[in-house]
């Protein structure tokens, strides 16, 4: 399996379901959309991993999933420009949060060693070993902090510290 990182440059044109998104996933459904892969047109596969990072503002990791069928297939560009053609893979998100809640970039660059966190300028780039696997680690725990059950153990773990 590979990992790919997908951007989302922080408009909200370029992830209008966002919010349901969200919504969807916080209730343990897996969402099926479709994102943009830059300029890669091959070298995927069914169950490919994939994170999105949010750019611009607030950035970070505010999604998870994998790749449908791992192909990448030409489609009208996301804004709409019908002069332009953009190149899309179906995805199937797992997690996504809402921006307050993303793994910050700060973060990414201390935790996730072996990756150019700050040179990523287009989506489909690939997370090589073994970055890809701090990534998915360094996710999974963010998400459990970030779950409705990560919190309540958080609030026990205070409530019996008494802090």
């Amino acid at each position: 399996m590979t990992t790919f990182l997908l951007t989302w440059s922080a408009a909200d044109i370029g992830y209008a379901t966002h919010r349901d998104d969200v919504a969807a996933t916080a209730a343990g459904r897996t969402v099926r959309g479709r994102w943009t892969f830059g300029s890669r047109r091959s070298g995927t596969a069914p169950g490919d991993r994939v994170f999105l990072l949010r750019q611009r503002a607030d950035r970070g990791i505010v999604a998870s999933g994998t790749l449908a069928d791992g192909l990448i297939f030409p489609g009208e560009h996301w804004a709409g420009d019908p002069r332009r053609v953009t190149y899309y893979a179906d995805v199937l998100w797992d997690h996504v949060l809402p921006v307050a809640d993303r793994l910050p970039i700060e973060t990414l660059l201390h935790d996730v060693p072996g990756h150019h966190w700050n040179a990523v300028f287009a989506s489909g780039q690939r997370i090589r070993p073994p970055a890809d696997e701090v990534l998915a680690e360094r996710w999974s725990r963010h998400l459990a902090d970030h779950s409705p059950s990560g919190s309540m153990l958080k609030l026990s773990r205070k409530t019996l510290s008494g802090s």
